[in-house]
């Protein structure tokens, strides 16, 4: 805990401590959608506090503000270089680090050179009052570590009030963004072998019904084209006050659009039913759904401690397809599971195959420190489940992971393009995301553009001038033949401005 300040060096430069410019702060973010949530409504109480002007990494800012990611050694890894490319642009840089990552390994970043703060998620939102005391100080605290602490206020940091609430960030508006997030939940009290996250992000809680009615309400009101609801485990959501779950939830934010469409981001299978399927059939709500797998064998979602089985996962899956048989459906599969046999692997394939999953994100087993799953890496012998299961949870090789992911990386292409040629022709509403500056690159009046549609496919189409970044559009798709050579991307063409 952060009580004390140095007297050796000072933390800013002379050229922007108080009363001379603002400090140039910029935020880089690791991971997934509530970081980049996060991250908005970090920047933007700097920015709305009158002292910090944002800019880009690239810019060289005073102050870089890293949103950390734990979820693999690949995101732990990408957290290192984000810290380079802040010190290549500046290496005067003071950086500040936050999110997942700082709040599981404080001590391994601490010690880097130009890391001023380390703040977990438990004390993120109170990163603006931590600045303002260093300023006010201009001191490097001699332990530069917040780790989790029961109390409202820090130690060290003065007078000033540390916001702990985790909903604390006000209503966020998109920064550079077409959609806007929106936080409604944080937290997991699901105990998945492999995942690091409950330690990182703590035990389930949700943000109040009104509060996020309010927030949407604003983002309608201001013409924003999307809202994403977004969180660690959105089914869980419960306003316990209201007497609401997470469906009560929806339709209560349905009935309030004018403007605006919705999606949801992923959301686990046990969370997945009638209810749920019937609520999209609304027209603001899109037609997309992610729906984590992992692994199709019974065998290995046992080890994993996951709550489902392959069996009701493929039944969800056509309980919406019922109600909705356009939904685009995405997953999430573990690759390489201690003990993952050629047998488990190819019941994953199956399940995937047979669904035809439009998006197939794979990605390499990863042991975290501290997970039951990490142990499984030395002695698998001691996680058998079932003593009728003669299998060992032992490592995968390397070659083998690499091998079932390239597996997988060819079928998720060949399911995408499937799913895209069956909407050839078909009329879907877009969100302009991409513009080319050049009005001339295909005539003085149009110009390339890229929307996502609301069953989220990637659109390539030629745009008229006037046309602008956020604009909601219709599109008519209408040529998917590319689509094995760009994944997620097919063609199509404007139909009018959808208002």
């Amino acid at each position: 805990m952060a009580t004390q300040f140095e007297h050796r060096d000072r933390i800013f430069p002379e050229a922007v401590q108080p009363g001379h410019n603002r400090l140039r702060i910029a935020v880089c973010t690791l991971g997934c959608r509530l970081n980049r949530y996060e991250s908005d409504g970090l920047l933007q109480r700097f920015v709305e506090s009158g002292r910090y002007e944002s800019v880009e990494l690239e810019e060289g800012p005073d102050i870089a503000i890293i949103n950390t990611c734990t979820v693999t050694d690949q995101a732990d890894n990408r957290n290192l270089a984000a810290i380079r490319r802040v010190q290549k642009y500046n290496p005067a840089a003071r950086i500040l680090l936050t999110g997942c990552y700082a709040q599981t390994d404080p001590d391994e970043l601490r010690s880097i050179p130009g890391v001023v703060l380390v703040v977990g998620n438990d004390h993120k939102t109170g990163l603006l009052e931590m600045v303002e005391e260093l300023l006010a100080t201009n001191r490097t605290p001699l332990n530069n570590t917040i780790e989790r602490d029961t109390r409202e206020t820090v130690p060290g940091y003065g007078a000033r009030p540390v916001l702990k609430d985790p909903f604390a960030y006000g209503y966020v508006l998109p920064r550079g963004h077409t959609r806007a997030y929106v936080k409604i939940q944080d937290g997991c009290d699901r105990r998945c072998t492999y995942c690091k996250i409950p330690m990182a992000r703590g035990a389930g809680i949700s943000r109040p019904v009104g509060d996020i009615l309010e927030h949407i309400q604003e983002l309608d009101r201001r013409g924003v084209p999307e809202v994403v609801l977004t969180g660690v485990n959105l089914g869980w959501y419960r306003d316990r006050d209201a007497g609401l779950r997470f469906n009560d939830l929806l339709e209560r934010i349905l009935i309030q659009l004018r403007n605006t469409r919705l999606r949801i981001s992923s959301i686990e299978p046990c969370d997945v039913g009638e209810g749920l399927a019937e609520l999209m059939r609304h027209p603001r709500f899109c037609d997309f759904l992610h729906i984590p797998l992992q692994s199709g064998s019974d065998r290995i979602l046992k080890a994993m401690r996951r709550t489902y089985r392959a069996h009701s996962f493929i039944k969800r899956v056509e309980t919406v397809r019922r109600y909705n048989p356009d939904v685009f459906v995405g997953t999430d599969v573990m690759v390489g599971f201690p003990g993952e046999s050629e047998a488990d692997f190819a019941m994953t394939v199956d399940v995937c195959r047979s669904l035809e999953m439009a998006n197939i994100h794979a990605f390499p087993f990863s042991p975290r420190r501290g997970t039951p799953a990490a142990a499984l890496q030395t002695d698998g012998t001691k996680f058998r489940r079932d003593q009728n299961d003669s299998h060992e949870f032992h490592a995968v090789d390397r070659s083998i992971v690499r091998e079932r992911m390239r597996q997988l990386s060819e079928l998720h292409a060949a399911c995408f393009e499937r799913y895209a040629r069956r909407q050839f022709g078909s009329l879907r509403t877009g969100i302009i995301e991409k513009l080319s500056a050049d009005l001339h690159s295909v005539g003085d009046e149009w110009r390339r553009a890229v929307a996502l549609t609301d069953n989220f496919l990637r659109v390539h189409f030629n745009a008229p001038a006037h046309i602008r970044k956020g604009d909601l559009i219709e599109l008519r798709i209408a040529d998917t033949h590319n689509a094995m050579d760009r994944p997620g991307h097919v063609f199509g063409h404007i139909q009018s401005n959808s208002g």
